[in-house]
């Protein structure tokens, strides 16, 4: 029982009708699945599983693979044959199109369906993909007393066992699905058409690239978009940027002299064609007279689990598991380091901010790279623990951001394409010196690195996590040290970054 559009597929067909053609003719196109891609899959599988407790006692009818959801059909049809009034993954098709549904629940003769969604909101892309689901349970013979979405509610918190039915909020879409039928029949219609195409769509770049989603074809539609283009322009919207590249300005070089634009992206722009950096010495001065020893390079790593692992926390809440800091007790002393990683399977936050306490009782100064979210971890810290609020607040009073000089532009290097983050700094200044060749290169991947382990058995893979994790943290301070080392000691002559390699 093939199909020609699933749940997926459509929604892809309607961001993108040349996205649907590639996902159907060229699959081996799509852009590799980052390892954050993936942790969010699983975490969707995850949230699932936990939902369906609200209905116990269902039967599962979730095929082996993606290529056998004719099997699924096939079960959920016998099921409801048989007098079934629970499943979970319900499949259905209809006109070409196949759907299912997370659960499919019988109360007094009537079905109810349910699609879980591991987000705090409904957004108009679930309504869309709720209208879908509908589209093709009803005209496939199943009469819906109504459809929910089922999100996660941010204002639980966890006080032991996890309790379903306060987890997650129930939202009612069946009046919009109704309303929406003559459109999505329409819409079916016409991404049938493009599924049977001969030849690849013949549609530009544009905003529908990234809304709602960013598209995963982008590697091919986007492969003659030179460096330094207009895309790169920090700050300013896809809407504005599409608008120089339509009228033919694709290069930042393009962009005419008399062009409005904000006060950063002028610097950006004209460091770029001019290839200079561009310092404010006495910026720069006055952000180093803040500076006082012993001085501390702190940086923290936080997951955010969907359900909360931990009594006391909430959905999507940042709880810190790892830290690093380099520190100087004095201007000349030697670089020193400590680190410190949870355990996995325990709350990490006792223990995380008692070493961190311990590990920085004498600091003058305590530089961090984005103080506005380190400093809101550690406060709210303060508030899970009062009897270490006073020890916290003395912290955050001495934490200075070193992002601070080049979020404000105080120094600029067009290799920083606009971008403060240290991702950008760091290379710019350092060209051998970055995170591209470690095994956890951005918060993402650690975060999704803490998350396995929480669940990972074999001894090898948990020690090959926790080095990674430490190695790419306590490059995160290291970097630190070396930026700010630079603007310490280079703030006269500041050498170009070929001059500084190694």
């Amino acid at each position: 029982m093939a199909h020609a559009l699933s749940k997926s597929s459509f929604i892809r067909g309607v961001q993108c009708k040349k996205s649907l053609y590639l996902y159907k003719h060229n699959y081996k196109l799509r852009d590799a699945i980052s390892p954050s891609q993936q942790a969010l899959f699983s975490r969707g599988i995850n949230v699932g599983k936990i939902a369906q407790d609200i209905f116990p006692g269902g039967v599962d009818v979730t095929p082996e693979s993606v290529f056998k959801y004719s099997a699924s059909v096939e079960k959920t049809r016998k099921l409801i044959e048989e007098g079934s009034t629970i499943i979970y993954e319900a499949a259905f098709i209809f006109n070409d199109v196949l759907a299912a549904v997370d659960m499919l629940v019988k109360r007094d003769g009537t079905w109810f369906a349910y699609e879980v969604k591991s987000s705090t909101r409904v957004s108009d892309v679930y309504r869309l993909d709720a209208s879908l689901q509908y589209y093709v349970i009803t005209n496939a013979g199943i009469a819906l007393a109504d459809f929910s979405i089922l999100h996660l509610n941010n204002q639980y918190v966890k006080k032991g066992k996890i309790e379903p039915e306060k987890l997650f909020t129930a939202v009612s879409l069946l009046s919009e699905c109704e309303k929406n039928q003559p459109m999505i029949a329409e819409k079916v219609r016409e991404l049938k058409e493009v599924s049977f195409l001969s030849s690849v769509p013949d549609i530009k770049i544009g905003k529908h690239c990234f809304e709602p989603y960013a598209c995963d074809f982008m590697g091919q539609c986007w492969k003659n978009i030179p460096q330094n283009s207009v895309f790169e322009l920090a700050g300013m919207s896809k809407e504005k940027q599409f608008e120089l590249y339509d009228s033919g300005i694709v290069k930042i070089s393009d962009v005419p002299a008399d062009y409005s634009l904000e006060k950063n992206q002028r610097i950006q722009v004209d460091a770029t064609n001019t290839g200079k950096e561009l310092v404010n010495k006495t910026e720069i001065t006055k952000f180093l007279s803040r500076v006082n020893y012993p001085l501390y390079f702190f940086d923290i790593e936080t997951f955010m689990p969907a359900v909360p692992m931990f009594d006391g926390t909430s959905p999507f809440q940042h709880i810190p598991f790892q830290y690093s800091l380099h520190y100087k007790k004095t201007k000349d002393a030697t670089l020193q380091h400590v680190e410190f990683l949870a355990e996995a399977g325990a709350d990490p936050r006792k223990d995380f901010i008692t070493h961190f306490l311990e590990n920085t009782k004498d600091a003058a100064c305590i530089l961090v790279y984005n103080r506005t979210f380190e400093s809101s971890v550690i406060a709210r810290l303060g508030n899970d623990f009062p009897e270490l609020k006073p020890e916290i607040e003395k912290r955050l009073s001495v934490m200075i951001d070193l992002m601070e000089p080049f979020q404000k532009r105080h120094y600029y290097h067009p290799l920083m394409k606009g971008s403060h983050s240290i991702k950008n700094v760091l290379p710019a200044l350092f060209p051998d010196f970055n995170h591209k060749d470690l095994a956890i290169s951005e918060g993402t991947m650690a975060m999704a690195a803490f998350e396995q382990l929480q669940t990972e058995n074999d001894i090898f893979k948990i020690a090959e996590l926790r080095d990674n994790l430490l190695e790419y943290c306590k490059l995160d301070t290291l970097a630190m040290v070396k930026i700010f080392e630079f603007l310490e000691k280079n703030l006269r002559l500041f050498p170009s970054p070929s001059e500084r390699a190694g």
